[in-house]
């Protein structure tokens, strides 16, 4: 008489061939040895650490995002780039916020101002060479 092999799917047990048999438990054996070798090497599941209000894998750092090192060094050379527009004139600040806030060209501030487009971008070159200069102090 020929030997009956069976699996369990879903709590029953479904009568297979000896292949699916065979297939069925190397998969099942090369899974544990598998897990075995990661406890053994000390890796850790992020499944392992799921809760009921985190999931593990939540804790993973996201490596996209800036550290909070530079997050706060951006912070801070923001906070002095303000201070040192602030020392500017008003009609420096206003060329620079027209530039670079407004997004209007050398050419369009120039035509908007009523000069030449090359005393504009004189001034520019002038003022950004001055907060380089206040920046690095």
């Amino acid at each position: 008489m020929a030997e009956k092999y069976y699996v369990r799917v879903r709590g029953e047990l479904v009568l297979v061939t000896p292949e699916v048999y065979k297939a069925c438990y190397q998969t099942k054996r090369r899974v544990k040895t598998l897990y075995e070798k990661d406890e053994r090497n000390g890796l850790v599941s992020y499944d392992s650490m799921d809760t009921e209000d985190m999931l593990g894998e939540e804790t993973i750092p996201d490596r996209s995002l800036p550290s909070v090192e530079d997050a706060a060094i951006d912070n801070l050379l923001r906070e002095k780039l303000h201070y040192c527009l602030k020392q500017l004139p008003e009609s420096d600040q206003e060329l620079l916020h027209a530039l670079y806030f407004e997004e209007l060209s050398e050419r369009q501030l120039a035509d908007k101002l009523g000069i030449h487009y090359m005393t504009v971008h004189n001034r520019k070159a002038r003022l950004l060479r001055v907060l380089k200069k206040m920046m690095n102090k």
